[in-house]
């Protein structure tokens, strides 16, 4: 019997959160990618602007305040919370798929590199969730945060006419 530690079990279920993102994006990858939905005035955000936001959520979360470093991606900060939409640079799919499995890399081996005593420890950024600064909140908020996200892609394809299920 393995026995796995706490951060190789968040690490393990937050892995699971990409397969699944990887699978909805796989869906809708060949529709116009751009394409912001408008539903009662409200506007949605393109799968384009959610896969680099996605980028921009493990760096910040998983990266920066696991480490203090940077993932060093020049646009990422053009898709941060509170940016607008319309007007984010953003580079080719491509790009910013590749950047999506470099940083979740770099986030999976920080995240596993961490000890029941580091997962206590303050973030690098000083991020409260949970209602306390600490690297385990932060790990927990990243796995409730791209769910989130798995569902606009859902709506995504749904808007675009694609079964998922």
């Amino acid at each position: 019997m393995i026995i796995k530690t706490e951060s190789q079990t968040l690490a393990d279920v937050y892995a699971d959160v990409r397969k699944m993102t990887k699978f909805y994006f796989s869906k809708i990858k060949d529709t116009d990618l751009s394409k912001r939905f408008e539903i009662n005035d409200q506007k949605f955000n393109s799968a384009h602007w959610l896969m680099a936001h996605l980028v921009w959520t493990e760096d910040g979360l998983l990266i920066k305040s696991l480490t203090g470093e940077s993932s060093g991606i020049p646009w990422v900060n053009s898709v941060k919370l509170g940016s607008d939409p319309d007007n984010a640079i953003l580079p080719p799919i491509d790009e910013i798929i590749a950047a999506l499995d470099a940083t979740h890399k770099k986030a999976l081996d920080n995240i596993r590199a961490l000890t029941v005593e580091n997962l206590e420890e303050k973030t690098h950024t000083g991020l409260v969730f949970g209602g306390a600064d600490s690297k385990r909140n932060i790990i927990h908020h990243a796995i409730r945060h791209e769910p989130m996200h798995i569902g606009h892609l859902g709506w995504i394809a749904k808007m675009n006419g694609i079964k998922i299920i």
